[in-house]
């Protein structure tokens, strides 16, 4: 077999694939995080994908603060200045809501509340796109989770990741439970059990 990653997605093909190629199809669900990938490819197998996401979510609330934070800074924040830069996946989401091309006035509102976001936590603002209904939703919690506590918000934030790598894993997989457009989780917390870095 090649060591490059399979054309099509299935859990069965992860736990087939070599540790490289397993890697490489996760990059696919995380948001170019090849620590995390790799992580996953290691923890074969997954029995299906709902194990799989069960394992993500695991993996993400057991994060050190500065893993947290990397991959948080993996993402990219909305309407960003060069659109073509970031993955397919985080284009399909954003073009969704049109935000890759926003008109003047969103385009300049966007811009600032990515300065400000970024200046209060660290890290861009991250929310499931998925499970959005229209720029105003995606607007009044950008302007909501501004202002929030750093712990809840980096709590929230982390949860937010949780569901943009279940709705890929129900994009690639078919196989995730969704109420609404968007896939059901639970995230309640970050725990500092790993050492500093991937």
């Amino acid at each position: 077999m090649p060591d490059t990653a399979p054309l099509s997605f299935s859990i069965s093909a992860l736990n087939r694939a070599t540790d490289s190629q397993a890697a490489a199809m996760m990059d696919r669900v995380v948001e170019r995080s090849p620590w995390l990938a790799h992580r996953a490819a290691a923890a074969r197998p997954f029995r299906d994908a709902d194990h799989l996401a069960a394992w993500l979510a695991t993996e993400v609330s057991h994060l050190s603060h500065d893993e947290a934070v990397l991959l948080l800074c993996a993402h990219p924040e909305l309407s960003p200045s060069d659109p073509a830069n970031i993955t397919q996946a985080s284009q399909n989401e954003q073009g969704r809501l049109r935000l890759l091309r926003p008109d003047l006035q969103l385009s300049e509102r966007l811009s600032e509340l990515n300065r400000r976001y970024l200046r209060h936590h660290g890290y861009p603002f991250v929310i499931a796109l998925h499970a959005q209904t229209d720029i105003s939703a995606v607007i009044a919690q950008f302007e909501h989770r501004l202002a929030a506590d750093p712990d809840e918000e980096l709590t929230c934030a982390l949860g937010e990741v949780v569901s943009v790598m279940r709705a890929r894993l129900a994009k690639l997989a078919g196989a995730m439970p969704t109420t609404n457009g968007a896939p059901e989780t639970t995230f309640t917390s970050v725990t500092s059990t790993r050492g500093s870095g991937p």
